[in-house]
């Protein structure tokens, strides 16, 4: 056995094994290169493609440029403009800061940059192979870089192997492009593969217009503004509708200072915040900025900088639910949403920040590239300003190409044009004509667009459910004695689980007692129901209890809130049962009171509208 079994690995294969945790795929390299662009002030970014990013990725920015001494420099690990000793790493103020991601792709393979300052009279050219600067030169450019990466992957033919289709490494770097776009609304982004332009989106005034630009105006026509302020905490964005939702998740996008991450809370705030709004398996369009304390939260987590760590994730995730909840219960153009600020379009001048701003810092800082993109310092477009997210009319046109990715299927109807049209205000449903009730179950209403047609059992079980859930959290929901108490007979195997679950059979309105061991005694039943029909429903909801996923264990209130909509499904009026007038009105009314009201617990639509032009089309007026 040799004397020596530990060595020392060579710097190149140090480098390489590097490049894996930096450089997954192609699209790992465009998202570095972009940020790297970002950082260092560009106000234009343009991204070029061949071969699914194996073959050419080549980014070009109007940043502040490099000196021909730091294009070199770059290209070493380690080296960076962003950060100086530990202590900065407490407070992470720019997309870059390892120093790693540059000198990673340069290591797997061949790699020319050009720089230029533009106090500077020439530019430098760099070009290097495998990690090896092969050669040096001046060119002329205008001020920025550009960085050509070519042949990825040539000497790790192990990572090379496992890249996936063209078509699949595309889609990738497009959805990476996608979020950078997204972050920045007030930088031109352009995305070019094989010669085809996919996306060519000019400066936006808010973000809701880079939104259309990217996803286009349907989903964009359905998306809400929101926002919620807490000490040291910002929640904003867009959301989609309760009306709209899709097969994946993939069209949640979350940022954190600027910075898109991955993490798993914040998408757990979101999705919950559409509890009982959108159908189970589904999932809402959602574009999430969280701003805080730079110190508050650790970006240092992973290579690649898609996770973070939150010191107090716990009042971040209050704040990210509340404010879209709270924005959800009232889905109309015009309702108030606390933190939207109008910012200058390029070239204005920013509002004076107030105190909660200076306290929790610029949400994003001027900055040069990551991995030592060096030089003076450049303006920063995405500033310390808020971000705009109202409408505005687009001024330049801008250009998109679909790209079958998992929200074309879903947002753009199978690929069929969609036209621009405004978002249809939630209606007053008390204040339109009542036409009538059609095969017993649904009431058409006349609106001045058209026909709108109203589920009554979903309108009534959200009715029902909302009065359950606030009688449960002020306490319990109230019950109504039974005149004479009434025996249930329950499944010999089933018995001895809901005798455990008695208390929770309480807490929601039922007063039952243990009658045997096979039977309980009911005294009352939930007074929203009242009395009649009791002893029917708790054998119902005995049943849904025993299917339900957490069956008669508990899990808390979530647990509660699975049974509160099986309990109002159970005791609401049903599809078959002919209203009189008055008891449409009343429906109706209450209805109007109550938040969420477009959808049933369960997320089903509670009105569906026919436009006045459809039914004069099918008639071909």
């Amino acid at each position: 056995m040799p004397e020596h079994i530990v060595h020392i690995l060579p710097e190149q294969v140090a480098s390489q094994i590097a490049a894996g945790e930096v450089v997954e795929r192609p699209a790992s390299a465009v998202k570095e290169l972009v940020e790297n662009s970002l950082d260092a002030g560009a106000r234009s970014v343009s991204v070029e493609i061949l071969g699914g990013g194996s073959a050419l990725i080549a980014v070009a920015d109007d940043g502040c440029g490099m000196t021909r001494a730091d294009a070199i420099l770059s290209l070493r690990r380690h080296a960076t403009s962003k950060i100086r000793s530990a202590a900065d790493l407490s407070a992470i103020r720019t997309l870059g800061f390892r120093g790693e991601a540059l000198a990673s792709i340069a290591s797997v393979s061949h790699l020319r940059m050009q720089t230029r300052r533009a106090a500077d009279e020439h530019g430098a050219e760099v070009a290097a192979e495998a990690g090896n600067i092969e050669d040096t030169r001046t060119c002329a450019m205008a001020a920025g870089t550009r960085i050509e990466v070519r042949q990825l992957f040539f000497n790790t033919p192990a990572r090379l192997k496992f890249l996936k289709k063209l078509a699949t490494e595309q889609g990738a770097i497009a959805e990476a492009f996608q979020r950078s776009a997204l972050a920045n609304h007030r930088i031109a982004f352009c995305l070019t593969a094989d010669g085809r332009t996919i996306f060519d989106l000019p400066r936006a005034n808010s973000v809701l217009e880079r939104f259309r630009q990217v996803f286009g105006p349907r989903i964009a026509s359905r998306m809400l503004a929101f926002g919620l302020d807490r000490p040291g905490i910002r929640a904003q964005g867009l959301a989609a509708t309760s009306q709209e939702s899709f097969a994946t998740g993939r069209m949640i996008f979350t940022f954190v200072n600027g910075r898109s991450v991955r993490d798993r809370m914040l998408i757990r705030a979101i999705e919950q915040a559409y509890q009982t709004l959108i159908p189970r398996g589904r999932h809402p369009a959602a574009l999430l900025f969280v701003d805080m304390r730079h110190e508050d939260v650790d970006v240092n987590v992973h290579p690649m900088k898609t996770e973070v760590r939150f010191r107090n994730g716990g009042a971040v995730f209050d704040v990210v639910y509340h404010a879209l909840r709270d924005r959800l219960a009232d889905q109309t153009e015009n309702a108030p949403v606390a933190t939207l600020v109008d910012a200058p379009a390029a070239g204005g001048e920013a509002p004076a920040p107030s105190a909660d701003d200076a306290a929790m810092g610029p949400v994003t800082t001027a900055s040069m590239g990551e991995d030592a993109r060096a030089g003076d310092s450049a303006p920063n477009p995405r500033g310390d300003a808020p971000l705009r997210l109202v409408p505005d009319a687009p001024t330049e046109k801008a250009f998109q190409r679909p790209l079958s990715l998992a929200y074309d299927r879903d947002a753009r109807g199978g690929g069929a044009a969609v036209a621009s049209h405004a978002p249809a205000p939630i209606p007053m449903y008390s204040k339109l004509r009542v036409i009538g009730q059609i095969f017993a179950g649904y009431i058409a209403l006349e609106t001045e667009e058209g026909l709108l047609l109203i589920d009554q059992h979903a309108a009534h079980e959200r009715v029902t459910f909302e009065k359950l859930r606030r009688e449960l959290r002020d306490g319990g929901i109230r019950t109504q004695a039974m005149l004479a108490p009434v025996p249930v007979e329950l499944n010999p195997a089933r018995a001895s689980q809901v005798h455990g679950a008695l208390s929770e059979l309480r807490a929601m309105g039922f007063e039952v007692e243990p009658f045997g061991p096979t039977t309980l005694l009911l005294k009352g039943a939930p007074a929203v129901f009242g009395p009649e029909g009791g002893a029917k429903l708790l054998t119902d909801m005995i049943e849904s209890m025993g299917d339900n996923e957490s069956g008669f264990r508990g899990g808390g209130e979530a647990a509660f809130e699975n049974w509160l909509k099986q309990l109002a499904c159970h005791g609401s009026v049903r599809v078959g049962r002919v209203l009189e007038l008055a008891e449409i009105h009343s429906l109706l009314a209450e209805l109007d009171r109550t938040e969420f009201k477009t959808n049933c617990p369960h997320g089903r639509p509670v009105h569906i509208q026919f436009g006045r032009g459809q039914i004069e089309r099918m008639f071909r007026r």
